[in-house]
């Protein structure tokens, strides 16, 4: 089996001192950042231009080295084919390390795309994100694929299991043969899709997908937690998702679920999302709108049991509402109306 590291580090001994540092440091091979033209002219004290010439001239020299690419060439032909000849680079490196059982990384692995030419790098489109093309391989139902998971994803409004969406894909494309790596090829160089923190996959711009601030990471977990529940424990799932480096403090938790329209308080520091139905405001504003919405006269218990399905308060605190003689009344049979 190839080792690309052992196979990169063959490669570029056969360069000479200078093209083989100028590689290393532009590919960023055994090293964590890349290095740019003009960083290397300096130390070298030549021009960003002659380091380019320099550089071009050694990708040149390595793509002839046939002996040493073949096997590299054909691992990564036969993963591309198997994927629809269409992969996001990180998405090929995942698979590159699980089938080898490697530790390689991106930047080699850009190194041994970038040589070979029967790979080629596509810019953005509307549906992908920049990704790589084995063009003998490329299917013809990627962009398809893409689409039909745009239309599941919309429909289903929320983000769902990647087992659940290629399901659905396939359900969707009616007959058509659809394997499961071509769907996860497409999925992970999709400009409009993405995983969630929570390994689900949702539509780009979503709360789940995308969180832009405390306000849709508290979405986000409450969401996926399906249930009320204390801004503190809100905190703690926000913490525990590890959306970024950033930890929430509960006070500000708490400050965005109070001014956020999305969330309703429920109970004392307890609070649900507005999309599961519960109806903003006070018990006694909850009182109001359930009389509101049968339009009749309603018994204590039958008031009882319609609040405590929007709130998660004591007995006592909706009993105490409805003596509230400037909003409520007692009419005949011990039912209560609006005053």
């Amino acid at each position: 089996m190839i080792n690309f590291s052992k196979t990169a580090e063959d490669l570029l001994a056969r360069l000479d001192t200078r093209s083989r540092d100028i590689i290393v440091r532009r590919f960023g091979i055994g090293k964590e950042e890349k290095e740019t033209l003009e960083s290397i002219g300096k130390e070298y004290r030549i021009t960003r231009e002659r380091v380019r010439q320099i550089e071009a001239n050694a990708k040149k020299e390595l793509t002839s080295m046939r002996d040493l690419l073949a096997s590299a060439e054909q691992m990564l032909a036969d993963i591309f084919a198997e994927h629809g000849g269409l992969m996001s680079e990180t998405h090929a490196v995942n698979v590159i390390q699980e089938r080898t059982g490697q530790a390689v990384d991106a930047h080699t692995i850009h190194f041994f795309l970038t040589i070979l030419p029967s790979f080629t790098t596509v810019a953005p489109t509307s549906l992908f994100e920049t990704h790589w093309q084995h063009p003998a391989s490329l299917h013809e139902n990627i962009e398809k694929i893409v689409i039909m998971a745009m239309e599941v994803l919309k429909k289903n409004n929320a983000p769902i299991t990647i087992e659940q969406l290629v399901n659905e894909i396939r359900s969707a494309a009616q007959g058509t043969v659809v394997p499961d790596t071509h769907i996860h090829a497409a999925l992970h160089a999709s400009k409009n899709i993405s995983p969630t923190a929570f390994g689900d996959w949702g539509l780009i711009g979503w709360a789940e997908t995308s969180p832009r601030g405390v306000g849709d990471k508290a979405f986000a977990v409450l969401r996926r937690n399906g249930k009320p529940a204390h801004f503190r424990e809100i905190t703690e799932m926000i913490n525990q998702a590890s959306f970024d480096h950033k930890k929430a403090n509960p006070q500000t938790v708490h400050n965005e679920l109070i001014k956020d329209g999305r969330f309703v308080l429920v109970g004392r520091g307890l609070y649900g999302l507005k999309e599961w139905g519960f109806m903003a405001g006070t018990v006694a504003d909850v009182l109001i709108s359930i009389l509101k919405e049968t339009g009749k006269p309603m018994s204590k218990d039958e008031l009882l049991q319609a609040v405590l399905k929007q709130r998660m308060v004591k007995k006592n605190t909706v009993l105490l509402s409805l003596q509230n003689n400037t909003k409520f009344k007692k009419a005949e049979n011990d039912l209560y109306t609006l005053a």
